[in-house]
């Protein structure tokens, strides 16, 4: 039952960070994962210094909201600001993650928050966590978290779709781009931030951005796209675990490895058997 709680909270943080991340993969937008998990630690002080506890909701709250601003910010200097999107990105994430380290280390000294564990997370305290409904907290929020994230991709898939291939010709039939767009931000930056806590910041930078990757190797067609995506990452996070308890390491670690050493000799592969189709 304890390993279970650990792959079901992995699976699930798989399944909601693969499927966004793919219209993030496919739209040129994955690295806003990376500034979304590094540019919330300011809410976290934030939300401590007012609640004055370290596991709460307000935590969440504080976190998700700076998460929509950075977005928001970012988003400002790539239209007004004549900011490429990497290098707003790029200026949004170490201004914010600064901003919250000096925070720790003036204001909040005695806070005991681990940026290390904001980073790097620790999925197998996840079993030990308070429960409702016999769930874990952790896990019960991220089903949530899925339930949302899988109806609103399949009610509004076409949205996504025709805002993420074709812009042109979304604008011509009178579709948002802006309000596609910031809907799936939203819906990214409040899975990673309900995600981190679990399996880390890099965790969920590696989901967002390798499953979608592996599988734009291998269809280009969206069903299939983000069927390979979550499937390639829910199997990821189950065997990454059993080949952890088996030599005994890290969970998570063992999880990205795992992801990128298939992605790349997948690649490898690829290239390979296309050479020798070359050839023949």
């Amino acid at each position: 039952m304890f390993d279970f709680w650990i792959i079901l909270t992995a699976c699930i943080i798989a399944i909601n960070s693969s499927l966004l991340g793919s219209f993030l993969v496919l739209r040129k937008m994955s690295l806003i994962g990376d500034a979304l998990s590094h540019s919330v630690l300011p809410g976290i002080v934030i939300a401590f210094l007012i609640s004055g506890e370290i596991n709460s909701f307000w935590m969440l709250i504080g976190a998700s909201v700076f998460g929509v601003f950075a977005i928001l910010i970012i988003d400002w200097l790539n239209r007004f600001g004549g900011f490429g999107k990497d290098s707003a990105i790029g200026i949004i994430y170490t201004l914010l993650f600064a901003i919250g380290i000096i925070l720790i280390t003036s204001i909040a000294k005695n806070s005991d928050i681990d940026v290390d564990c904001v980073l790097f997370g620790d999925i197998n305290t996840v079993p030990l966590l308070p429960k409702i409904l016999a769930i874990p907290v952790p896990t019960f929020n991220l089903l949530i978290i899925a339930v949302v994230v899988i109806l609103t991709l399949l009610l509004g898939l076409k949205g996504f779709k025709i805002s993420t291939f074709d812009k042109n010709h979304a604008q011509t039939l009178g579709v948002s781009i802006t309000f596609w767009n910031y809907l799936l931000l939203g819906l990214a930056s409040v899975s990673t931030v309900f995600s981190f806590d679990s399996v880390g910041a890099i965790m969920v930078i590696g989901l967002i951005v390798i499953p979608p990757s592996f599988a734009n190797i291998i269809t280009r067609k969206l069903s299939r796209f983000l069927i390979i995506s979550a499937s390639f990452a829910v199997s990821s996070c189950i065997l990454g675990h059993c080949i952890a308890i088996y030599l005994d390491i890290p969970t998570v670690p063992t999880i990205g490895f795992l992801m990128g050493l298939i992605l790349i000799l997948t690649l490898i592969f690829q290239t390979f058997n296309k050479n020798l189709q070359q050839h023949t």
